[in-house]
């Protein structure tokens, strides 16, 4: 029997309404993850139907999701019901959520989850507003905007267009 092949975890803190969420999202193959979710894992297959829209097939059962996303908020559409979610990068934050007006000092902006590196938008010595967009990336078929977290300068970009990220990697570093 063949093994999978597994990409280094991405570990979030899902706040969906009132609660929150441990998830860890494991890429097992293209288009293929082990979602797992207060201990709890699910098989889920993606496929980008167009911008923002995805159709998953979660342990066997079909969704079409509609994503609309600022930063790690996150309005999230399933049959008509909308909810909103909200992540935390375990790495990026230590587990604790800052808000963008809140970080100060340098700032790792790593990636969320593997992907590969579609653009940047900033180089080296740009000063950037909370909020910017410094880079895209191609993560389960959708193109994210990584934003900065907080005002200052780009003091080191790690990356560059068609390069592969793993989930936790440095993108950049910002002061």
């Amino acid at each position: 029997m063949a093994s999978k092949t597994h990409h280094a975890p991405l570990k979030l803190k899902a706040h969906v309404g009132g609660a929150a969420r441990d998830v860890e999202i494991v890429e097992v193959a293209p288009h293929r993850y082990d979602v797992t979710i207060d201990g709890t894992t699910h098989s889920v297959d993606t496929q980008t139907l167009r911008s923002g829209v995805l159709s998953l097939l979660i342990d066997h059962h079909s969704h079409t999701v509609d994503v609309r996303s600022d930063g790690d908020r996150n309005r999230v559409d399933v049959g008509g019901r909308t909810v909103e979610v909200r992540l935390v990068d375990e790495l990026r934050h230590g587990g604790v959520s800052v808000s963008a007006d809140a970080a100060e000092g340098p700032q790792e902006i790593r990636a969320l989850m593997p992907g590969k590196v579609v653009t940047t938008l900033v180089k080296v010595g740009d000063t950037v507003t909370s909020g910017q967009g410094l880079l895209v990336v191609e993560a389960m078929k959708m193109e994210n905007e990584v934003k900065a977290p907080a005002a200052g300068v780009v003091k080191e970009l790690r990356v560059e267009p068609g390069q592969a990220v793993e989930a936790g990697e440095i993108l950049a570093r910002i002061e």
